[in-house]
């Protein structure tokens, strides 16, 4: 039994300051303790802020259990054994003779610990005398069963039994968010603590957009915030960011008290590094040659060590929180970081060392072994495996690069080769970077390496290939001048080497290059070109792109029957190899091409599989692309919400990427889209940033683009003037929007003619200036259609007027019903039974009575023009094939030109069950 006169509780000195965030982990830990368990250890490395929670805990816990002992037992200072039991037995108070063996000590505290009853001890800084520790510890488990152990550590014990809690940073802000998160608040009550009496920074969102970009940079690391904030009274937080290139030399002995091992960031890590043998200090060394997430394999290349002893040391250096499990990358393969704190203290011992430069060279071979093998996979079989190796290596392939280019550009030995292994990376990389962008990120790079691989007459062949990429990274930037400069001084190289493979991509690429600019002959004779020598090499993936892109040049010659076969010779070559990529771009080509030709089922069908494809893929700008798609066919169909979520996401991605006019485009729909919702001030912030964009890239049709989205802004102001009895000024409104659409016409060729977005973007107008009743040329072509708003609130049948069908619930909802059927399955009727259903949804009517429902409803329909257009036959009712039916975006007013609300009553008899 305890005794009865010893205190239950212990007092714990706690620091003076706040404790801010770690709520989550304080329930965690307690919630693990509450449902029995025994042992705790809470590990992390160094500066993480273990000690800290662990005093919370314990503080917390002391109040919540008033009859429970809470010890806190500190052992940085114990060396040995020995030093540790003394070190427990003057925590919880017991008297132990001194001199006893060590094994005497353990047993006696053993049974000390086991008459205290219900009670918790916090066993903190165990990690330097874990491996003399771990087995008292184990035997204090067992002698005392009601009590509850939290150790912390940077080092797991491994005892049977032990729960290991690891300890991350703190809560970061997302990238460009000013959101309080745990670590913004710590930096700010830290900085607050040690400012004092001086002037406080100032206030507002671009200070803590500052102070959210520090303490991501310090990586959400409590020690390092707390080090960073002390002197953010003399630096200011713009100057503690300017100089975190050495985070180790700036965070230095910020703050008096601190024990010495946490005074600075350097003394914390290096604390950790001395608890290492050998092996693993050259192990940490070597993985500071790593800029971010590592696999195992890279680890015994850069190790230069057998893949089971690379394993041991990463295993080691893992258990001692000097690595941190990374996230999952789309490659699925296992990856481990070190934190930059660390990484850059083990890049100082690795210098130190004399192995700086054979671990770069061991990194460096590697990537670009792995990443060419997996490009040159990808150039072959398009396979999303292959993409996501090399995108799970980039951040390592880009860093070979930079790495590269000093050494490239000074004059010395072995430049020509550095220049051509920064190439060879960047080429490397480009299947990622021109699938999932950012585009810009290796120009800059691709510059510096070719520039210094010219001066120096590196390998000609790697000199072409980094043309031909840079060629294509331009055209995607909009850049059309340079690309053409960049793929002919490729082609001109292939040539000379007689190395076709090289040189019939090229080709392709240049038809690509004429084509965007709308000079078909020279894209034909390129495509042509690059198709015979691609079938003669076998490449039937590159045979493939090239026969999509023939469709695509035939679609916007207008030969739409050519181009479908085209596509279709395309999409069925990409099924064949499993290239989903190919197959995506070229179904959202199909489906551009069936919503023109009036088949919106099947357009839609072709750009949701191509979507999934795409998003599968990863392939962000294509996917935005294919989104762009759907939502002007949303648009067309009058689905304004769906329409305005699929243009948002597509802009949001294409700016994510870096594909400049692609964003243009994708901001001219949003801005229609909008405009057609009624919010017009929304649609001009979409659409003057974007005709800015596209007139800078210089592009005619695609700056006649933005000009025909602005006419849906006219419309607008003409729809809402005409709703407030403001004829003149909605007179002027719907004329500004016919001159638009007469614009784009105009000319031979005509922007129209040219542009599938602009002949899209005008169909839409033209029809909603004919809902208004603003636009008497467009009725001539639309006597032949049935004009529908959304819902079939408002119809317009051929050759007649607007009417209202709101309150003719029924009629309307038949309608409805007849259009989408005639939409995706022209002159298939729809049964009895489903008219009934989609007439009056979920009422149980007898046969004979829906029937006669629905012949009264099918009479009004009649008796509103729809007479010539209604079918009924065998199968029930349907619309005539021959009839267009489309959706407009504008509803008319009320009374303008046919019927208004009113009338009889759509219900119709019968009787009810």
């Amino acid at each position: 039994m305890a005794d009865a006169a010893r205190p239950r509780r212990r007092h714990l000195a706690l620091p003076a300051s706040r404790f801010i965030g770690r709520e989550g982990e304080l329930v965690a830990i307690a919630e693990l303790f509450r449902r029995g368990e025994r042992l705790v250890t809470l590990w992390g490395p160094a500066g993480m802020g273990k000690t800290r929670l662990a005093l919370e805990l314990a503080s917390r816990w002391a109040e919540a259990h008033a009859g429970e002992a809470v010890w806190l037992c500190e052992l940085t200072a114990c060396r040995d054994l020995r030093a540790v039991c003394g070190a427990v037995a003057r925590a919880i108070g017991a008297q132990v003779a001194a001199g006893r063996r060590e094994a005497t000590l353990v047993e006696r505290i053993g049974r000390a610990l086991a008459t205290e009853g219900p009670a918790l001890l916090v066993l903190d800084n165990l990690e330097h005398v874990l491996e003399q520790t771990a087995p008292a510890l184990d035997a204090w488990v067992r002698a005392a069963p009601e009590l509850r152990f939290l150790a912390t550590s940077r080092e797991r014990t491994r005892l049977a039994g032990e729960i290991s809690y690891e300890l991350g940073p703190l809560g970061l802000p997302a990238e460009g968010s000013t959101e309080r998160s745990a670590a913004v608040a710590l930096f700010l009550d830290r900085a607050a603590a040690h400012r004092a009496s001086a002037p406080p920074p100032p206030p507002g969102g671009e200070h803590l957009a500052d102070v959210a970009a520090l303490v991501r940079r310090l990586e959400g690391i409590p020690l390092a915030i707390e080090l960073a904030a002390a002197r953010e009274g003399v630096l200011g937080v713009r100057g503690l960011l300017a100089r975190l290139g050495s985070r180790l030399d700036l965070l230095a002995g910020a703050a008096r008290g601190r024990e010495a091992r946490q005074a600075t960031l350097r003394s914390a890590i290096e604390w950790s590094w001395d608890l290492l043998d050998d092996r693993e200090r050259r192990a940490l060394a070597c993985c500071s040659a790593f800029h971010g997430p590592f696999t195992l394999a890279a680890a015994a290349a850069v190790l230069a060590e057998p893949d089971a002893a690379a394993i041991d040391r990463i295993e080691a250096l893992r258990d001692r929180s000097l690595l941190r499990a990374a996230p999952p990358r789309s490659d699925g393969a296992t990856r481990f970081a070190l934190y930059e704190v660390v990484r850059e203290l083990a890049a100082e011992k690795l210098a130190e060392r004399g192995e700086r430069e054979a671990a770069i060279e061991r990194h460096a071979a590697f990537y670009l072994a792995a990443g060419e093998a997996a490009a040159a996979d990808f150039e072959r079989r398009g396979a999303l495996d292959a993409l996501n190796r090399i995108a799970g290596d980039l951040e390592e392939l880009l860093a070979v690069a930079e790495g590269a280019l000093p050494l490239a550009t000074a004059p010395r030995a072995g430049s020509e080769a550095a220049a051509e292994r920064a190439l060879r990376a960047l080429c490397a990389v480009e299947p990622v970077l021109s699938t999932r962008g950012p585009f810009g990120a290796q120009l800059e790079l691709l510059d510096r390496a070719l520039a210094a691989a010219e001066a120096l007459a590196a390998d000609p062949r790697v000199v072409a290939r980094a043309l031909a990429a840079r060629g294509r990274a331009r055209r995607l930037r909009g850049q059309a001048e340079a690309a053409l400069e960049d793929l002919e001084r490729a082609r001109a190289q292939a040539a000379a080497l007689d190395a076709e493979a090289l040189l019939s991509g090229i080709l392709a690429d240049l038809g690509v290059l004429h084509h965007g600019r709308r000079d078909m002959e020279r894209a034909r004779d390129h495509y042509a070109q690059a198709l015979a020598l691609h079938r003669a090499l076998g490449d039937r993936r590159a045979e493939g792109r090239v026969l999509g892109n023939l469709g695509a040049l035939h679609h916007d010659e207008r030969r739409e029957g050519e181009a479908a076969a085209y596509y279709e010779q395309a999409i069925a070559i990409a099924a064949e190899i499993g290239d989903g990529r190919m197959e995506g771009i070229f179904s959202t080509n199909a489906g551009l091409l069936e919503q023109e030709r009036g088949a919106p089922a099947q357009a839609r069908r072709r750009y949701e599989r191509a979507a999934a494809i795409l998003g599968e893929v990863g392939d962000l700008r294509l996917l935005a692309i294919t989104l762009g798609n759907l939502g002007a066919l949303h648009h067309e169909e009058g689905r304004l919400a769906d329409a305005r979520a699929c243009h948002g996401r597509a802009v949001g991605l294409l700016r994510e990427v870096g594909d400049r006019r692609s964003e243009g485009i994708a901001l001219c729909r949003l801005g229609a889209a909008l405009a057609s919702v009624g919010e017009v001030e929304e649609a001009r912030r979409a659409i003057e940033p974007a005709e800015r964009l596209l007139a800078q890239l210089g592009d005619e049709p695609d700056v006649e683009l933005a000009r025909v989205a602005s006419g849906f802004v006219d419309l607008a102001l003409a729809q809402a003037a005409r709703r407030a009895e403001r004829g003149e000024e909605a007179a002027a409104h719907a004329g500004a929007a016919r001159r638009r659409i007469a614009r784009a016409r105009e000319g031979s060729p005509s922007s129209a003619s040219r542009s599938d977005d602009v002949r899209l973007l005008l169909r839409i107008l033209e029809r909603s200036l004919a809902a208004l009743g603003g636009l008497p040329e467009a009725r001539a072509e639309g006597e032949r259609e049935l004009l529908l708003t959304e819902g079939a609130r408002f119809v317009r049948p051929p050759g007649g007027g607007w009417h209202d069908l709101r309150e003719r619930h029924a009629a309307r909802r038949l309608l409805h019903a007849l259009a989408e059927q005639q939409r995706s399955a022209p002159g298939r009727g729809l049964s009895l039974a489903a008219l009934k259903e989609a007439g009056w949804p979920g009422e149980r009517i007898l046969p004979d009575a829906a029937a006669n429902r629905i012949y009264v409803a099918m009479n009004q329909l009649r008796k509103l023009g729809m007479k010539p257009w209604l079918r009924r036959d065998a199968d029930g009712y349907s619309l005539d094939p021959a009839l267009p039916v489309h959706y407009v975006a504008v509803e008319p007013a009320a009374g303008g030109g046919g019927e208004s609300r009113g009338g009889e009553t759509d219900e119709g008899g019968g009787e009810r069950r």
